[in-house]
């Protein structure tokens, strides 16, 4: 059902206060009260959509989380029938550049959701996300290359995710394509590779 475009506003103005706080101190010191006076409601509005701040950032969590399986849904189709060249451009050029895009976009949410650690689970479920969609495009469901995919998934998500955080958090943030180049310069040839080519040059 569509949401009444008042409700998203409200919904909205309570988001971006909670963000503004959790940039200002830490989650546990934020009290409903500090939401609704910075967003300018009263506290049975808050109820009205809101649990509590715990459920809130869930919200927000899976709110962003949808916006990063658009971007790595949209060329599936595409991926699976194409060559080991083409797979590689469409990669790099448009999920990977449009996954960091997206993640610019709202670098704000993710500066303040990434220094909760494991207060917030945003990173556990861009992992999870990241399995679905690698289960989803290979063939052989248990097995990738004679790897299981627990461990291939464990290898890829947990770097990838480490990756992304350091480019948010580092205060000298290299611009979108950069970062994108490098990520999948590194998700491509493999660290090893990459070590070895110059070691032997």
């Amino acid at each position: 059902m569509v949401e009444d475009r008042r409700v998203r506003k409200t919904k909205n103005a309570i988001k971006q206060a909670f963000i503004k706080l959790l940039a200002e101190k830490e989650l546990e010191r934020i009290t409903i009260q500090d939401i609704t006076t910075l967003a300018d409601i009263n506290r049975g509005t808050f109820y009205l959509h809101y649990e509590d701040k715990y459920l809130l950032l869930s919200d927000l969590e899976d709110e962003i989380l949808a916006g990063l399986a658009d971007e790595t849904g949209t060329y599936k189709l595409v991926l699976q029938d194409s060559n080991l060249e083409d797979f590689a451009k469409i990669f790099s050029e448009k999920i990977l550049k449009n996954i960091i895009l997206h993640i610019q976009k709202d670098i704000d949410f993710y500066l303040v959701i990434f220094k909760l650690d494991r207060k917030s689970h945003l990173e556990d479920k861009i992992s999870e996300l990241m399995y679905a969609n690698m289960a989803e495009n290979i063939s052989n469901k248990k097995k990738r290359e004679g790897i299981p995919l627990d461990y291939f998934h464990s290898y890829v998500s947990g770097a990838t995710i480490s990756f992304i955080k350091h480019w948010v958090q580092d205060k000298n943030r290299m611009e979108p394509d950069i970062v994108a180049d490098y990520l999948f310069k590194m998700i491509f040839n493999g660290p090893l590779r990459l070590l070895a080519k110059e070691q032997y040059q």
